[in-house]
């Protein structure tokens, strides 16, 4: 039996294709080396169909009523307000420590990694993310309560 979430995902995502589609042929779709405004609309609107089509044509069986799992919703929980603190505290601790912090609990206590994995991966891949958006690409981020070296 089709399961009912791919009914109604199916066919909202072929309908939403298919406003997006009408907005974005409104809109001037250009030449193929000078898209308009309306190409990627288009685009995204027939990938979009498209792959509603595709779950209509290919459900999932019918599945047991979800039940209430509190550790799911725990950890849930827990990254919105990680996500969010880190939002609040972007400017004022700076981008490094922030993105150091949010990974950390994202991944000690959402993803329930070891000390020694979230510690590790955190840094790297804040200090990773500072060097390629800060230095290669100059995007300006905030430098916040920790001193960075001249030019970064």
């Amino acid at each position: 039996m089709m399961s009912m979430v791919d009914r109604v995902v199916g066919l909202a995502a072929v309908l939403g294709g298919i406003v997006l589609a009408v907005a974005g042929w409104w809109l001037d779709l250009g030449t193929s080396k000078l898209p308009g405004p309306g190409f990627f609309p288009l685009l995204i609107a027939v990938s979009m169909g498209g792959l509603g089509v595709w779950l209509l044509l290919h459900p999932g069986r019918e599945e047991k009523p979800l039940r209430f799992e509190s550790s799911r919703w725990n950890s849930f929980t827990l990254s919105l307000a990680s996500v969010a603190s880190y939002a609040a505290l972007l400017q004022d601790l700076g981008y490094l420590i922030s993105t150091f912090g949010l990974l950390v609990v994202q991944l000690r206590w959402v993803e329930k990694q070891n000390w020694r994995v979230s510690l590790l991966t955190a840094g790297m891949a804040a200090f990773g993310s500072l060097v390629v958006f800060r230095v290669f690409l100059k995007v300006p981020l905030p430098a916040g309560i920790l001193p960075l070296p001249k030019g970064w």
